[in-house]
C-alpha cells in the first residue's frame, strides 16, 4: 500500500532514501579523511580517465548481478532493490571526487569498515528496513570485491593501508550471501503480509 502523497511504493522510497544517506555518508567520510588525515596520508591518485567507464561498468555489473539475485528470490516487488544494489555499488566511488577536482585526499577514504558500520547504523535509524540494510552491506562488499590495490580499513580513524586483493574472494562471497539473505527476508515478509 502506498503512503498518502507518495508516487512511489515504500520499497522505492526506502531505496531512494538509502542512496541519499549512503552518498552523503561517503562524502562525509571523504571530508573527514581530508581533515583528519596526516599530510603523509594524502596520497590519493587518479585512475586514468580512459579506464573509469570500464571500472564503473564492472562495479555496476556485479551490483546488478547481486540485485538480480534478490529479484530472482523475491520477485517483481524486489525491483527497487535491483536498482539500489548497483547504484550503491558504484556510489561508493564518490569518495574519489576531490582528487578529480584537484584536492589532495587519502586513498579511498570511504572504503572502510568504519564507513560501512556508520552507513548501516544510519540506514537502520533512517530507513528502518533490514532488507535494505542487507543490500547496503552487500553492495559495499561487492564494491570492494571488484576493487584492487590498497584500502584503509579503519579510515578516517587510522589511515594505514592494507592490500585489498587478499580479501576480494571472501568479500564477493559475503556480498552474494548477504544479497541472498535479503531476498529470503523479503520473501518471508511478503508471505506474512499476504497471509496476515
Amino acid at each position: 500500500m502506498k503512503p498518502e502523497g507518495s508516487h512511489f511504493s515504500p520499497t522505492w522510497n526506502s531505496a531512494l532514501k538509502t542512496i541519499l544517506v549512503y552518498g552523503g555518508m561517503a562524502l562525509l567520510f571523504t571530508l573527514l579523511g581530508i581533515l583528519l588525515g596526516p599530510p603523509g596520508a594524502l596520497i590519493g591518485g587518479t585512475r586514468p580517465v580512459n579506464t573509469i567507464p570500464t571500472h564503473l561498468g564492472e562495479l555496476a555489473g556485479f551490483g546488478l548481478l547481486l540485485g538480480l539475485g534478490i529479484f530472482a528470490i523475491f520477485g517483481k516487488k524486489g525491483l527497487p532493490l535491483v536498482f539500489l544494489t548497483p547504484a550503491l555499488t558504484v556510489l561508493l566511488d564518490i569518495d574519489h571526487l576531490p582528487i578529480y577536482l584537484g584536492i589532495a585526499e587519502p586513498v579511498r577514504p570511504a572504503h572502510s569498515l568504519v564507513f560501512i558500520i556508520a552507513a548501516l547504523a544510519a540506514s537502520a535509524i533512517i530507513v528502518k528496513a533490514l532488507n535494505v540494510e542487507l543490500v547496503v552491506a552487500s553492495a559495499f562488499m561487492g564494491h570492494l570485491a571488484v576493487d584492487t590495490g590498497i584500502f584503509p580499513p579503519f579510515s578516517p580513524l587510522n589511515l594505514e593501508y592494507i592490500p585489498l586483493d587478499t580479501y576480494r574472494l571472501p568479500l564477493a562471497a559475503g556480498a552474494i550471501l548477504t544479497a541472498f539473505i535479503a531476498g529470503v527476508i523479503l520473501r518471508r515478509q511478503s508471505r506474512r503480509a499476504d497471509h496476515g
